[in-house]
């Protein structure tokens, strides 16, 4: 018999007892908690205030939430027995940048919430996490511009501001920002969530523990998830695979399995499929351990991205390219539904709805797109021709940053990579690899870039639900089909109608997905629950962009804003923007993957500034105008949004008398 079995009830009480304890709390504080965060919510008065009031109430120094990870030892057991059962105020789907974003912001206006955070992998960080790190990853960002705005990188992690960030220091950088705030305790790693059940008031949630194969129900009042657009692998689907006799690999099998065939000295030969920044990274891996590569880039797919030196010319200075995107001067460029939020209208209007301007438009990104060409040699060197990407930069928001040691081309000018634009036919062994115009090659292993898919690997209960929340399913129902029809039927006529020059895009890229797109209200809120007043759910982080901190943190605290009834929606409104939003992308970025979900290269900073109307903030936060134009954004122009939306909401509520 287990421990479990054999454990008498009388402990419980005993360990309860134990946990309040710990707590420092009653049975009774602990109810008028519950009691006044109600109250709270019905009626404004800052976090502050009301966790100031409950510590002097019930006479208490400290009062944490209650710590659901702790479990006395007999319920440890092996044998899998009912599932146990936990609650939480609020729960965080996610421990990579956005979901400590959302956590750390939401802790900082109510300190008091019983927030936890559910992450499957059983380290911090998301896409860079200790398993997700494999060797050579680093930040497309340099330093200075990859880190949270109350929490300065510094120089503890010796990173300079004109190098990248290996993954593994931002590792360590998100594991000291979550213990500083007091969020790393609060997470439960190693927990698949496999459904979520809308109930009357808030969510049921059904989880597995990856590690003991053990179960647990949470039940809470908001969820906000930040799983990511996408976290599980397309399978590498090449005919033969079972014969090839080598290994196969995808790319999210690059830190353990990716790392034994580059130090193989078995291994002389790798073939790599695929040229997207992944592409490049898993090249450079196997070059730079003496591997010959082969570098199969399909000829009936979309072809290699955009590759840049992070380093750019802009009037005469040299300046960091990722600043050129988030600088206004340089945004106006890029017809942009929501740009006129960045308060410039009449600029844009004059850029994209005149001939002249549209003339201007072209012209610059023509530019831009020859001086790329240029920089990267792709017309000057045979061996590099392949790489040049088909399609235009304007069109493209698949843009990627050469953050090498050394000049990954020289790899290909030495012969020891070798670039094949061919479709494969089909694998056979040992290590044969049969293109589709009858020619082959040896290998000794091949890796993939196969993508993700975007379907959700959480299930939505009842049944039905995720048609409508917005997020991709495949069974969408025939009334959501005809809303959506319409709504994007209005959208793109006028999308199209206020820029002319999305009228004749190239053809997009072959990528399919048999899910319907995401559509989120401004990217986070699910239409069909905002527009009638549900505000508890939230998806964050469900789009592309360069900048991402920046992204992450204003969304945090629309998110939290949005979740406490903070905000003032529109049925009508909400519905159309949403679609504004999803087609957007779609008409924008033909060749990136903005038919799916929405990706920002050159709008990250328009959109910030929607977020920031939403919630009443400035969004002019340079000190002068030049400097408003011509000086690249970054994280740092965002520091203290969070109290200063709390200050303005304590001065817009009612006075007491």
């Amino acid at each position: 018999m287990s421990r479990y079995m054999k454990a008498p009830m009388r402990a419980l009480p005993e360990l309860r007892t134990k946990c309040m304890g710990r707590l420092n709390v009653t049975d009774s504080t602990y109810t008028s908690l519950s009691t006044i965060r109600r109250r709270r919510n019905q009626s404004f008065c800052s976090s502050t205030e009301v966790d100031s009031f409950l510590a002097v109430k019930n006479g208490v120094k400290r009062c944490t939430p209650f710590d659901l990870s702790i479990r006395p030892s007999f319920l440890t057991s092996s044998i899998k027995m009912q599932p146990e059962h936990r609650s939480a105020e609020v729960i965080v789907i996610g421990a990579g940048v956005g979901g400590l974003a959302a956590a750390k912001t939401y802790l900082e206006l109510s300190p008091l919430t019983n927030l936890i955070l559910l992450e499957k992998r059983p380290t911090i960080g998301g896409v860079w996490s200790e398993e997700n790190c494999y060797e050579g990853l680093k930040t497309n960002n340099l330093g200075g511009t990859y880190e949270f705005t109350d929490f300065p990188m510094g120089e503890k992690y010796g990173i300079k501001e004109d190098r990248h960030i290996p993954g593994s220091v931002l590792h360590s950088y998100l594991n000291d920002f979550a213990a500083h705030f007091d969020i790393l305790r609060r997470i439960h790693f190693n927990t698949q969530v496999l459904d979520m059940e809308k109930l009357g008031q808030g969510w049921r949630l059904n989880t597995e523990t990856t590690d003991s194969s053990s179960t647990v129900v949470y039940t809470c009042d908001k969820i906000i998830v930040c799983s990511g657009l996408a976290s599980t692998p397309n399978p590498v689907n090449i005919r033969g695979i079972d014969e090839f006799e080598r290994p196969v690999l995808n790319h999210s099998q690059l830190r353990e399995e990716g790392a034994r065939i580059a130090h193989d000295p078995n291994v002389e030969t790798v073939t790599v499929v695929g040229a997207s920044k992944t592409g490049y990274d898993v090249v450079h891996m196997m070059a730079s351990n003496h591997k010959k590569v082969d570098w199969v880039i399909r000829e009936s797919g979309g072809g290699g991205v955009w590759m840049s030196s992070p380093w750019a010319k802009f009037a005469g200075a040299k300046t960091k390219l990722e600043l050129l995107a988030t600088m206004r001067f340089f945004t106006w460029f890029s017809p942009c539904i929501f740009g006129d939020f960045d308060g410039f209208s009449w600029i844009r209007k004059m850029l994209h709805q005149t001939r002249l301007g549209r003339y201007f438009v072209h012209k610059f990104w023509e530019g831009i797109r020859m001086d790329t060409i240029d920089m990267n040699g792709y017309r000057k060197e045979e061996c590099l021709q392949h790489l040049e990407p088909l399609e235009s930069l304007f069109w493209s928001a698949r843009v990627g940053i050469l953050n090498y040691p050394t000049d990954i081309h020289d790899y290909l000018r030495s012969g020891q990579v070798k670039i094949i634009r061919k479709d494969i036919e089909h694998l056979s062994g040992p290590g044969v690899v049969t293109f589709a115009d009858g020619t082959s090659l040896h290998t000794d292993a091949l890796i993939a870039i196969t993508g993700w898919k975007l379907a959700q690997s959480i299930k939505y209960k009842p049944e039905g639900l995720e048609s409508s929340l917005g997020i991709p399913c495949s069974n969408t129902s025939a009334e959501d089909r005809s809303l959506w029809q319409r709504l994007d039927d209005e959208a793109d006529k006028e999308i199209l109608g206020r820029f002319p020059y999305l009228r004749n895009p190239p053809p997009a890229i072959p990528y399919k997905q048999d899910v319907s797109p995401y559509r989120l209200y401004r990217g986070i809120a699910p239409p069909s629950l905002a527009a009638k007043g549900d505000n508890s759910i939230a998806y964050m982080k469900m789009v592309h962009s360069t900048s991402n901190i920046i992204i992450a943190e204003c969304q945090a605290l629309w998110t939290y804003a949005y979740l406490n009834g903070k905000l003032s929606l529109d049925e009508a409104e909400v519905y159309h923007q949403t679609a504004l939003l999803s087609r957007y992308g779609k008409q924008r970025y033909p060749c990136g993957f903005s038919a799916w979900y929405p990706e920002f290269v050159y709008d990250a900073i328009p959109y910030a500034d929607m977020l920031l109307h939403d919630l009443g903030l400035k969004r002019w936060r340079k000190p002068t105008l030049k400097k408003e134009m011509f000086e690249g954004y970054t994280i740092h122009d965002y520091r203290g949004i969070n109290q200063e939306w709390l200050a303005a909401q304590v001065k817009a509520a009612p006075k007491r008398s």
